[in-house]
């Protein structure tokens, strides 16, 4: 189920499984490995880009801060995600913050190494590109569900797009978020107020579709939950 979610969010493929073996030889050949802690910043919105980070391991999450200070989360990132492409492809500064959410490893990736890459496997473009336009396609959706869909059905995207990165399929079916996610998160990626997120939340807590286990979230109905996220 955690797959056909992955599907209907426009889930990134894994970079490296995506390239001929060639490709990733040379690929890990050319990366140099790097760890994170949890909490640890992997870069700053404005940072000078010096490459991408491909994500072997755990999970980041993307942010930004308003004016006033407060954190407003964009997205996360879990294992076969790449992280940076965006300021190697235009050359402009780092557009969000990224931060580990747990103990991560990584593979980065200079620009010079990117561009050596790419130029002797074309395939690397070709993936990248379709990463870019994954990722455009959900800031679409997204745009689309701010006036077509209810906040309930925006909580539910926000939680699918959160098992994107964090979701661990149990056999039973059900989908624990393997980090504690606020509330205020959840709305920010709902594009919904703080107050009427919550309400949305506990509703679905209430019909069973949402669940808690050891203070994390889980997907208890993950087809209800795909049908209620449905632009």
């Amino acid at each position: 189920m955690l797959k056909d979610i992955k599907r209907q969010m426009h889930g990134q493929d894994d970079l490296l499984k995506a390239l001929p073996w060639k490709a990733r030889r040379h690929f890990r050949k050319l990366a140099t490995p790097t760890e994170l802690r949890a909490r640890d910043v992997l870069f700053h919105a404005g940072d000078v880009g010096d490459g991408c980070y491909f994500i072997r391991d755990g999970a980041v999450k993307a942010v930004v801060y308003a004016h006033d200070g407060q954190e407003r989360l964009l997205a996360v990132l879990g294992p076969g995600s790449l992280v940076g492409e965006m300021a190697l492809i235009d050359d402009e500064p780092r557009s969000a913050t990224v931060v580990a959410l747990r103990a991560c490893q990584l593979l980065h990736l200079s620009n010079a190494a990117f561009f050596q890459l790419a130029e002797l496997h074309p395939m690397v473009y070709r993936q990248s590109l379709r990463l870019l336009s994954r990722r455009l396609r959900n800031t679409n959706d997204s745009v689309v569900a701010q006036g077509t869909v209810t906040v309930q059905g925006r909580v539910a995207r926000a939680f699918m797009s959160l098992a994107t990165g964090l979701g661990e399929e149990e056999p039973s079916g059900r989908i624990v978020l393997q980090h504690r996610i606020s509330q205020a998160d959840i709305a920010n990626l709902a594009g919904a107020a703080r107050e009427n997120a919550s309400r949305a939340i506990n509703d679905l807590r209430r019909m069973g579709v949402l669940g808690r286990a050891e203070g994390f979230y889980t997907i208890e109905k993950p087809e209800e939950l795909l049908d209620m996220a449905e632009i």
